[in-house]
């Protein structure tokens, strides 16, 4: 037992630091997607000014000049325009349509679901929504280059499509104060319940993510034993065999 001490403490460091860059991932995934959407907003603001602005221009040549009274309503419908401009909403994954999409779309409109229910989950939730995240962006790109009709697409997109909505809409329908003080005869409160759900679906989404890795990760394997059999032999042998 004392020899698997060492081992035991390293795997849980190890866990350790993989949740942590996880977390950092996620977060920083988060920023860009704020960044990104403050800059389309700031873009669109300034399209709506400058076309606001083209059109009273137009205007005044073709009229001969505004008069006072377009003047003053110009120097005040020009910062609206462009205030209106950056307020409308950009536009996003249809999260109404969740259990609809096809399992290539499911992680970036399951992403953009759990971001509008983020604030309504528990803290204690934030590690594995961030966990959840890194596991999205992962698949995104993997189901991309498989047919929906794959096993492993099929069984993501009843987790994505289905059992993760439902396990989120059922906390959310339940009222707040009844989230943590209530005890149900499981001895967990509604919180546990479904931050352990979360931890499940973090889970699954990580045996999915290896299953659609592994024929790359097999590949990788037999290309690297190739790869040192053929010119570590061409040390020791010589690499001027012309093979």
């Amino acid at each position: 037992m004392a020899s698997g001490a060492p081992f035991d403490e390293a795997e849980a460091r190890r866990r350790r630091v993989a949740r942590a860059e996880a977390m950092q991932m996620a977060r920083s995934r988060r920023w860009e997607k704020r960044k990104a959407n403050m800059a389309t907003r700031v873009t669109r603001g300034m399209m709506t000014f400058a076309v606001m602005l083209a059109a009273l221009m137009v205007y005044g040549w073709t009229a001969g000049g505004m008069g006072i009274g377009l003047f003053l309503l110009a120097i005040l419908l020009l910062p609206m325009a462009g205030i209106a401009g950056m307020l409308l909403p950009v536009g996003g994954p249809d999260v109404d349509d969740i259990d609809k999409a096809p399992p290539a779309e499911l992680p970036a409109i399951t992403e953009a679901f759990l971001d509008r229910q983020r604030k309504q989950l528990p803290r204690l939730a934030a590690p594995q929504l961030d966990g959840i995240a890194v596991q999205l962006a992962a698949l995104e790109k993997q189901l991309a280059r498989v047919p929906a009709d794959h096993p492993v697409a099929q069984d993501v997109g009843r987790l994505l499509g289905s059992h993760l909505p439902e396990l989120v809409d059922r906390y959310t329908r339940i009222p707040p104060l009844q989230r943590t003080g209530l005890v149900e005869h499981d001895g967990r409160t509604p919180e546990v319940t479904v931050v352990d759900g979360l931890k499940t679906v973090e889970a699954e989404l990580a045996r999915a993510s290896a299953t659609l890795a592994e024929s790359d990760r097999d590949g990788l394997r037999v290309q690297g034993k190739f790869l040192e059999a053929r010119y570590n032999e061409g040390q020791s042998g010589g690499m001027t065999s012309g093979r």
